[in-house]
């Protein structure tokens, strides 16, 4: 049965929201100090709510206010702000401690490692820290490995053309979550708008977030250029639109993120946030008809390794690909580049038409696309494909007869 006061009408008989439960915590001082530190942080807009949630429970647990239970966990007799926390009190620590020992004898383990963090968190922005039992993962869920079609079928369900292009730029260079979120729009734009394939990006310890990562090359393939020319345009033309209207929004620059938020958790044309690049991935295999608990953006990763090990590629190469190249060893990138053009990460026939033309390209025929035109023009029912052969044969030929 529901509780009568569960919602509220209107006066003109709609239901409306209540205010959140949470809603008298936010004129403590320790509360405004700790939500101050938290909007920092990139997805704040889904985590102070939550957060804001958990610590009302755990002062409803505890009988006291957010500046009582500040007062009580510092060793300090005047709480003043300080460049290092100060332990907390055995007494807090014993009550927070309590408090999730009761969620993980209730099964709630996750639960649990929420809370740790969140009354951690608070704490520790009042200048308490908080020496708490660690709470071990639970074991890894079974993961999938996906195929080139259950990729291509999460593409086609992606949602938008920003998610659709995250999938396939993913696949395509084997990039984690953390590389493809920090990539920066002014890194790549240039290539994009010369309808370079493929997108070739230096990996390196800052975008990678690796203090030990070995700069190396990424290169997005065919459909991932296709996708990504196709969510910039998209997003120059939705900025525009806002920005018309009015609305704070800010211009794209160099500095601006490669994949930016939609404005839904963090404010438009700002970076993801990793939990909604995970979303992302599993929305889309939710819709795609695969398995969502199982499917994970390193699913996508691993379908790239799979990919890389089924081709005919030399081990290093290999390796410089899925971001582990050898320590000290000189790479030819433009020899790395032709090579990851021989995998096969696409699914169409276009695609194999662009990697003809790179290969073709690498052979020193210039002006290649002006001699397709020009052939095509006067040998109408040749197809592409039979142009590029044409031209191809007609290129060296000539070179014999000069040498």
């Amino acid at each position: 049965m529901l509780k009568e006061d569960w919602r509220e009408r209107s006066k003109r008989g709609y239901f409306v929201s209540k205010a959140p439960e949470y809603k008298s915590l936010l004129k403590d001082e320790s509360v405004k100090k700790w939500t101050m530190n938290l909007r920092k942080k990139a997805g704040w807009r889904t985590t102070i709510p939550s957060f804001l949630r958990t610590l009302y429970k755990f002062t409803k647990y505890s009988g006291k206010s957010p500046n009582e239970l500040i007062a009580i966990g510092s060793t300090a007799k005047k709480i003043e702000p300080r460049e290092e926390p100060t332990s907390a009190t055995p007494a807090i620590t014993k009550l927070v401690q309590d408090f999730i020992t009761e969620l993980l004898s209730s099964g709630k383990r996750e639960r649990a490692r929420h809370v740790r963090t969140c009354l951690t968190s608070f704490f520790k922005a009042n200048g308490i820290s908080l020496e708490l039992e660690r709470i071990p993962r639970q074991t890894k869920k079974e993961e999938v490995i996906l195929s080139k079609d259950q990729v291509y079928a999460m593409a086609d369900y992606a949602g938008s053309l920003r998610n659709r292009a995250i999938i396939l730029c993913m696949y395509q260079s084997g990039l984690g979550v953390t590389a493809l979120r920090n990539l920066d729009y002014g890194r790549i734009i240039n290539q994009v708008e010369n309808k370079r394939v493929p997108i070739r990006i230096r990996i390196t310890s800052r975008i990678n977030k690796k203090a030990s990562q070995v700069p190396f090359f990424a290169f997005f393939g065919a459909e991932a250029c296709d996708a990504l020319r196709a969510y910039v345009t998209e997003r120059k033309r939705k900025t525009r639109k806002m920005r018309e209207k009015g609305a704070d929004v800010r211009e794209l620059t160099d500095n601006s993120p490669l994949f930016a938020s939609e404005g839904k958790n963090v404010p438009f044309g700002d970076r993801m946030a990793v939990s909604s690049v995970w979303r992302v991935i599993k929305d889309s295999a939710e819709r795609a008809g695969l398995q969502r608990e199982k499917t994970q953006p390193n699913s996508v990763r691993k379908a790239f390794e799979a990919e890389l090990n089924r081709s005919i590629l030399d081990l290093e190469t290999k390796k410089h690909l899925m971001g582990n190249p050898v320590q000290g060893m000189k790479y030819d990138i433009g020899d790395i580049e032709r090579k990851y053009l021989i995998c096969n990460f696409g699914r169409s026939e276009l695609s194999k038409l662009v990697i003809v033309k790179e290969f073709v390209k690498s052979l020193g025929i210039k002006e290649l696309e002006a001699k397709i035109r020009k052939a095509l023009t006067l040998n109408p029912q040749m197809t592409e494909m039979e142009a590029i052969g044409f031209i191809v044969r007609k290129e060296f030929a000539s070179h014999s007869k000069m040498n």
